[in-house]
Order: structure tokens, then C-alpha cells, then sequence
């Protein structure tokens, strides 16, 4: 009797595994929505007609503010806001005296589980990989014990050949990187596969979005995706995979023009002429934080820093190619950033006390950087907020989303892989859930 109940057990959960399709998300850095064409990417939407009845494509969907590769990222694989996971933005100061600005690009930094931790933790029979063109990725989703899971497969550039990675920027070609998920998975078929390309937001930054070197990254970037549903097909693994194809935002183009002929803000040039201190700035591309000095993490107003704050806004209101000063805290005369942008969800310590945004084709740069002023592209601001998103397959689960569908956010994403897996939502490390005005919704419409 024993015997056969351990039989029943077994049969139980090999068709509990085969309940699920495999997931596969290719996350193409920096692919602006208006340059994600059929023109551009033929092997891409080529799926649309040759799984019409399967595929739905979402021109515009949202990315999260703000517009910066590790916040998008976290959300898109986490399924909450910066303002539950803590990631807001590539960059912060941590309110310490004398601490340097530092990146948020460590696994520890993030405040919920990640899909990899739910997989591990509560599915361990799952396969994932995560494949990163950015060092900083395999980072980011790297485990820490007692807080983050790694994935099964973690691949990151320092694993590719010196002839398969930038030699300026660290990063991977796009060939090398999808060479590796395909190496990784070709004998073990993974439940869960994610895959940064990045060779289109590294050349949008050095030639601009707009560019011939940026074109062809994007058909580079197409070949990759096309790489990989090959392989899933000769595998015969193509009637049970779910391919979810997006990016973490776009770009704007910062090639000087007549109307514009330095595109760049120094602020922190400007507060010392106005003879403010106590701040700390963080340039983050579109976005710039301010912090003031004692203000502390946890605080619910800024004290004896409102007047400083305040002269700051002021300051800013008069600064070339500054379009919006927004403030975390109230601050008089200052608009409250969660009463004009709700949508934001940047409502985190680790957000400044004041929030600058660029004006299109402007980037902060704080302190100056020839290096960063000289970039032809860059994001970061709500102008960049607007990414592709296509969600294909030949898993039966797939349908074709209906016309007039919402555009959904990239944080809807887990919550629909999630669905897909029969994983549970994510949770903050200390258990409690997120709630889920701070928590994306899986986007039923794609899915029967």
C-alpha cells in the first residue's frame, strides 16, 4: 500500500508539472515603443501572424518611474512598485553623513521577493535561469541568504569570452547572451527563462536612439529573439512555451539641435551660485533626487529642512530644461509628487526629499561627467515611460488579447508569469503582503 501511494504521489506531481507552459522573458534594454516596428523587428512580429490566435501585442505599454534599467527590472520581476520594492532608480544617497552617492544594484537593496525567490521557495522542482547582459542584473537577482533566491542557471558577462562582451561598458553582445540561455537550456527545459538584451540601450546612449548603430542593434536584438523560438521549436518545446517579449524603457534623443544646444543640467552648479547647501543631489538621466542633510529615512516631514528644500525648488523653477519640481515631503509652494503623480509610486525613503524631472532631450548630470554629458540618448523621465510588450506562444493557455484591451504596466508582468506557474504573489521579506494598490494584476486578457 506504501508503495503504491508513493506511485500516486509521483504521477500526482509529474502532472502537476506538466499543468504549467514555460516561460520565457526577453527583456530588450532600452527598445522604445516607437521604434519596436515590423519594419525593425521582422522575426518578432512574424508571430503575430503565425500565431495570430495567440499572440497579443501591446504597442504602448507603461514602464515604471523612473525610467532606469534596475527599478523596471525589480518590477518586472517582482510584480510591485519602486515604492514596495525599494529599487527608485539606478542611483541614491543613503542619508548618512558624509556617505557617497551609491548604485542600487545589490540582491539585498530589494524589499519582496523576487520570482525567483517565490520558485525556490515554494516550487522548488521549477527550472529557472536568469541570463543578464549587465553585470549589475546578475546582482540584483543574485541570492542572499535569508532574504533572495537565485535562480537555478545565473549567467552574467564575466562568463562570456572577452571577444563576447563590450570592453568599454562590461556588457554582453546580444549574440553571446542568447547564445548562452540557448547553451543553458538546450538539455534542461527551464519552467522559468528571463534574459537581458542590452546592446540596443548601449548603443542609444553613445549614437542615439535614432541612430543607423542603433537600428542595427534593434535587428540584432530580433535575430536574438528569433534564436530562440527557433530552438524552442527544433525542440520541440514550442506548444508549451509562453514568450514574453518587453522592455525596461525607451529613450530620448540628446543630440544637440538649435533649439536646444546643451542639453545638460548641472544643478548642483546652480545651487552653489545660489549659495545652497546642506543637499545632496543624485543625477539619475531624466530624473534628479535632492536630499537634505537630517532629514532622516523615516520621516513623515522635513522639519528645519523645509526652508532649504524650498530654496532648492526655487532654484530649480529657474534652471534651463528642468520641466517639473515635485516634492516627497510637503515642502511650502512645492507640488506634492503623490498628488500629481500617483501613478509614480515613488512614495520610499529612498527617494529625495525633492524629485527634479528633465524636460525632453535633457539629462541631469550631477557632478559634471564628460563622459555622461557626451551621450547621444538617455532616459530616466515620464517621456521614456512608453515600452512594447508582446506576449506570444504556441501554449494553448495563450489567447489574442481583444482590441481596445488597457495597455498594461510592466509590473503586471510577474503577476501573469506568476498565474502562468501557479506561484503565489510576492510578499515583503518579513512575510506581510504587498498591498495591492502598490501590486500589479495579471493581464487577463492574453490568457484563456
Amino acid at each position: 500500500m506504501r508503495l503504491l501511494l508513493v506511485v500516486a504521489a509521483i504521477l500526482v506531481a509529474g502532472s502537476a508539472a506538466a499543468e504549467h507552459p514555460h516561460v520565457y522573458l526577453v527583456v530588450v534594454d532600452g527598445l522604445d515603443a516607437r521604434l519596436a516596428t515590423p519594419e525593425r523587428m521582422p522575426r518578432l512580429f512574424d508571430l503575430a501572424v503565425r500565431d495570430a490566435e495567440r499572440t497579443s501585442v501591446f504597442a504602448a505599454a507603461h514602464a515604471v518611474m523612473p525610467t532606469d534599467t534596475n527599478p523596471n527590472h525589480v518590477s518586472l520581476l517582482t510584480g510591485v512598485y519602486p515604492s514596495a520594492h525599494g529599487i527608485t532608480g539606478n542611483l541614491y544617497w543613503r542619508r548618512a553623513p558624509d556617505a557617497p552617492v551609491e548604485k542600487l544594484d545589490q540582491a539585498a537593496f530589494i524589499e519582496v521577493e523576487t520570482l525567483f525567490t517565490v520558485a525556490e521557495e515554494t516550487s522548488p522542482e521549477l527550472e529557472t535561469a536568469g541570463v543578464f547582459a549587465k553585470p549589475k542584473l546578475a546582482q540584483l537577482f543574485a541570492g542572499v541568504p535569508g532574504r533572495q533566491r537565485a535562480p537555478d542557471v545565473l549567467w552574467s558577462p564575466a562568463q562570456a569570452s572577452p571577444a563576447g562582451r563590450d570592453p568599454a561598458t562590461g556588457y554582453s553582445f546580444d549574440s553571446a547572451t542568447i547564445g548562452a540561455l540557448l547553451a543553458a537550456t538546450a538539455d534542461r527545459e527551464p519552467d522559468l527563462a528571463v534574459v537581458n538584451l542590452a546592446d540596443v540601450d548601449r548603443t542609444a546612449h553613445a549614437r542615439g536612439p535614432d541612430s543607423e548603430e542603433c537600428s542595427r542593434a534593434i535587428a540584432g536584438a530580433d535575430a536574438a529573439i528569433g534564436r530562440l523560438v527557433d530552438q524552442l521549436r527544433a525542440l520541440e518545446r514550442w506548444d508549451r512555451s509562453v514568450l514574453i517579449v518587453t522592455a525596461d524603457h525607451g529613450f530620448t534623443s540628446l543630440a544637440p539641435s538649435r533649439e536646444r544646444p546643451y542639453p545638460v543640467i548641472t544643478f548642483g552648479r546652480d545651487l552653489l551660485r545660489a549659495g545652497v547647501t546642506g543637499v545632496h543631489v543624485v543625477a539619475d538621466g531624466g530624473i534628479e533626487h535632492v536630499y537634505a542633510d537630517g532629514v532622516s529615512a523615516d520621516a513623515t516631514d522635513a522639519g528645519d529642512a523645509q526652508e532649504r528644500l524650498a530654496h532648492v525648488a526655487e532654484v530649480a523653477r529657474g534652471a534651463p530644461g528642468v520641466a517639473e519640481v515635485l516634492a516627497r515631503l510637503p515642502v511650502p509652494d512645492v507640488a506634492l509628487l503623490a498628488s500629481v503623480h500617483p501613478d509614480w509610486h515613488l512614495a520610499h525613503q529612498r527617494s529625495g526629499d525633492i524629485l527634479l524631472v528633465a524636460a525632453p532631450g535633457h539629462e541631469f548630470v550631477d557632478p559634471f561627467d564628460p563622459v555622461f554629458a557626451g551621450m547621444l540618448g538617455n532616459h530616466g523621465g515620464p517621456g521614456e515611460a512608453t515600452v512594447p510588450l508582446v506576449v506570444t506562444g504556441g501554449d494553448a493557455r495563450l489567447a489574442r488579447a481583444p482590441a481596445g484591451t488597457p495597455a498594461p504596466n510592466v509590473v503586471d508582468v510577474a503577476p501573469t508569469i506568476a498565474s502562468l506557474l501557479g506561484l503565489r504573489p510576492t510578499r515583503r521579506m518579513d512575510g506581510s503582503p504587498v498591498p495591492p494598490e502598490e501590486s500589479g494584476r495579471p493581464i487577463a486578457a492574453v490568457l484563456h
